[in-house]
């Protein structure tokens, strides 16, 4: 079975219900693009936040550098996510543009990495905000 293949895909979802399919190119039509401005917005400001805080910081603890990190995994998350949904999601529904969905699941699986590496920031900052309550001293000045 191919599943790359457009023809493989219609043989699998034929028995699906279509009921309410009317309604879904109206809906991406008007609810994707506020999407692509949130996402748009989310790289710009995580890219903000990210060079400022290389930047304009000298010490650099770990909860900063962790937070820094966090800001890059999220700025790439939500560049993905945005440039998915549109090749996806808007192209295809709304336009009737369709690509071929080999390169797609590859870049789904950059999607899903950024997306894990966001959460295993967070955490990694919770781990670090733990042992920072119950241990304070272990940071202390000298």
């Amino acid at each position: 079975m191919n599943y790359c293949s457009n023809e493989t895909r219609r043989e699998i979802f034929a028995s699906v219900n279509q009921d309410g399919s009317e309604i879904a190119p109206i809906m991406y039509k008007y609810l994707c693009p506020p999407m692509f401005v949130t996402c748009a917005l989310s790289v710009v400001i995580n890219a903000v936040l990210y060079f400022v805080g290389r930047v304009k910081t000298r010490n650099k603890s770990p909860v900063l550098l962790l937070s820094l990190n966090l800001a890059s995994t999220d700025a790439f998350a939500s560049l993905f996510v945005g440039i998915g949904l549109v090749f996806n999601s808007y192209l295809p529904v709304v336009f009737n543009i369709h690509f071929n969905r080999c390169p797609f699941l590859a870049f789904e699986i950059a999607r899903t990495s950024a997306l894990i590496a966001s959460a295993l920031h967070l955490l990694a900052l919770a781990y670090i905000h733990y042992r920072g309550i119950t241990k304070p001293l272990h940071y202390s000045d000298e």
